[in-house]
């Protein structure tokens, strides 16, 4: 149907106008570079269109805050008098590539994208032409260096409108553009290449845009392909060398990532194989596998939102997926944590705080930028989730260097949880006060469960990583013995705090819209409901560290009370319910999972971009929820909870240096070191 995004196994597809939610489905990115799926055809209307991001690339937009900076668009290639209102849009999963096709009386046009995996700075824009009758056509190749960064709210109430220069133009030529920050002063150098396979008449202006007229005249039956490949160079980065043919080496390149990461999913609904690859390929395409100087944000490159920042997003949603499939990324995700370690133990003294304390929105270099004062302050999970993180990628990956360069991460880590909680004497216990878990509607909370399990793990970790005077060993040892954990043995059952229960239910029917955007954000931390997954989070993050029937409780519990206001949410819940065997859950929650962004079902795709953690959660759903997959110590193991819908499973994961093929069926699975 016309508009529907329609899901092949390795494909994508809509016949639709380019709207926002297209720009975000049809993003293209090498980890390195990001496009969103805008109209390569269309000159931009405002500076903020055409959104082009570079990893790590962030200015101040006031003192303290930054926002990742868009990028001049450079693509656009116009067949004049011929562009389209409405296009088949394709987004070829086995290519790596986006491509929009439409016809008019004379012409048939078919304009492809790429972000080349083989070579980080480069696009390539391809626009082919079928002549159906004698025609002329002129085409118009446009350089637009004209661009702002429209910031955008922490509130996710609030519309922001106001749109800030961070890119100021140096030199303007007829094949390359030079500019720089306003407030770094970063060079930012973008060159490009125009070929044509008729060796068209052309002519160059140069004005506040930059732009190339060629011109050919076509019979019935000629082929006209008009190509662009651009180079992004930032810092004092020098130029790749060129290649005669790059859409072949990326696809090459591609092909290889493909080898490592696909899954192939036997399930009765045959969208589930093309969401899935469209979850991979986004996770693949948002990540700058070689580089420890950048992460993934909230949105990896297809958007702008929360300022391209980081979260614990990346270290407990995404990582699985990278650990268990590129361990030199995932190595590397962990070392820009492990770099900034200073800036974590500045904030924990800025904080009156000992030891280390990693903001919760972390911009590249290093500083909290998260401006509501209350989850800034609260959500301190995050430290012990990056802990955790670098204790898994080590234990999976057989990375015997790694123990030394985390040692001070988790002792710092673990000063600060000693300095952060209060001891009470008359419970002999230490106690988190003000304290926000995953779920953020219960408010600033007592001993968040989620928070003190994660806590103690923490010091946990340090106690094995790290070398520490005996005196010290000692404090942390009864500091950790002594941490709160709530759990009712009556009901054996795990309390997410110590107020929840005391909050008057909210009494209104479920839906997938959030519904902080009709009851203020103040009066959902007082009822008993709940954003998104806590402990069920918790169960699935020690998977041997409860019963069976304490994760079960605890689904039902809290289940009943989750309105999944956040994209964080049913990922988790179905790796939880097919782990447990709640197959009607299990199945409803996967779904929603892996639909989320293609079918937009949180109504917010197109206009904040791509759900990162939600892909990674909706991975983990299947490979550690369907599949069942951890670690047994000498090799990965998995213990398999197909639900009905589900046939088969089959991916490759890596473990202790060594590539395993896993692969399972409704009559058994086998694990087997290729």
């Amino acid at each position: 149907m016309t508009g529907n995004v329609v899901i092949h196994p390795w494909c994508i597809e809509r016949y639709s106008e380019i709207d926002d939610l297209s720009e975000s489905v049809f993003f293209t990115g090498n980890g390195y570079i990001g496009l969103r799926g805008f109209a390569g055809w269309q000159c931009k209307k405002s500076p903020r269109d055409h959104a082009v991001f570079r990893a790590g690339l962030f200015s101040a937009i006031r003192p303290g805050i930054t926002d990742m900076v868009q990028l001049p668009d450079v693509t656009t290639v116009i067949p004049e008098g011929h562009t389209p209102v409405q296009v088949l849009q394709r987004l070829d999963l086995k290519r790596a590539a986006a491509e929009w096709e439409w016809d008019t009386d004379d012409f048939r046009f078919l304009m492809q994208r790429i972000a080349s995996m083989a070579d980080p700075q480069l696009i390539c824009v391809r626009l082919k032409v079928s002549a159906l009758k004698n025609a002329n056509l002129n085409v118009k190749v446009v350089e637009d260096p004209r661009v702002s960064n429209l910031p955008v709210h922490d509130d996710q109430t609030i519309q922001s409108t106001d749109l800030v220069t961070l890119l100021v133009p140096d030199e303007i030529a007829e094949r390359h553009m030079a500019f720089h920050t306003i407030a770094e002063k970063e060079p930012v150098h973008i060159s490009w290449r125009v070929t044509d396979s008729l060796s068209a008449r052309s002519r160059v202006t140069v004005g506040d845009t930059v732009s190339e007229t060629l011109s050919a005249r076509l019979a019935a039956g000629d082929e006209w392909v008009i190509e662009k490949r651009i180079r992004v160079l930032c810092g004092n980065e020098t130029a790749n060398p060129d290649t005669d043919d790059p859409w072949t080496e990326h696809e090459k390149a591609w092909s290889l990532l493909l080898n490592d990461c696909d899954i192939v999913i036997d399930a009765d609904d045959p969208d589930l194989q093309g969401a899935l690859r469209w979850n991979i390929y986004q996770m693949l395409a948002s990540n700058a596998a070689s580089r420890s100087d950048v992460s993934i944000g909230a949105r990896g490159l297809t958007h702008g939102r929360y300022k391209g920042n980081t979260f614990w997003d990346t270290e407990i949603f995404l990582f699985p997926f990278y650990m268990w499939t590129r361990p030199a990324a995932a190595r590397n995700l962990l070392m820009y944590r492990v770099s900034r370690l200073d800036d974590a133990k500045a904030l924990a003294r800025r904080q009156n705080l000992e030891g280390a304390r990693y903001p919760w929105m972390c911009s590249s270099d290093g500083s909290e930028q998260c401006e509501s004062w209350d989850i800034g302050l609260c959500e301190v999970h995050i430290t012990a989730d990056i802990a955790y993180a670098a204790d898994r990628y080590a234990t999976v990956t057989g990375d015997a260097a790694f123990g030394s360069e985390i040692a001070e991460l988790m002792l710092e880590t673990a000063r600060y949880w000693k300095s952060r909680l209060t001891w009470e004497p008359g419970k002999a216990q230490y106690s988190s006060f003000f304290v926000k878990g995953p779920d953020e509607y219960c408010g600033a909370a007592v001993n968040n469960t989620y928070t003190n399990y994660m806590a103690r793990h923490n010091i946990d970790l340090a106690l094995k990583y790290a070398a520490m005077p005996d005196e010290e060993r000692e404090e942390l040892t009864f500091v950790r013995d002594h941490i709160a954990i709530l759990y009712d043995p009556e009901r054996r059952l795990y309390l997410q705090d110590e107020t929840l229960d005391r909050l008057p239910p909210l009494e209104r029917p479920r839906s997938d819209a959030p519904v902080y955007h009709e009851i203020c954000f103040d009066r959902l931390q007082r009822y008993r409901v709940l954003k998104q997954a806590d402990l069920v989070l918790l169960m699935t993050l020690f998977p041997s560290g409860f019963t069976a029937e304490e994760k079960r409780n605890v689904f039902e519990a809290y289940e009943p009370i989750t309105l999944h206001d956040s994209t964080l949410s049913w990922g988790i819940h179905a790796e939880l319910a097919l782990q447990t065997g709640l197959w009607e859950k299990g199945e409803t929650y996967l779904k929603k999972a892996l639909l989320l962004d293609l079918k937009d079902l949180m109504g917010n795709t197109g206009r904040e971009g791509v759900h990162m953690a939600a892909l990674g959660a909706a991975w983990q759903a299947v490979v550690c929820g369907a599949a069942g997959l951890w670690d047994n110590g000498d090799a990965p193991a998995v213990r398999p909870m197909l639900p009905p819908s589900v046939h088969g499973l089959s991916f490759t994961v890596m473990y202790h240096g060594e590539r395993w093929r896993i692969s399972i069926t409704e009559n058994g699975s086998s694990v087997t070191r290729e």
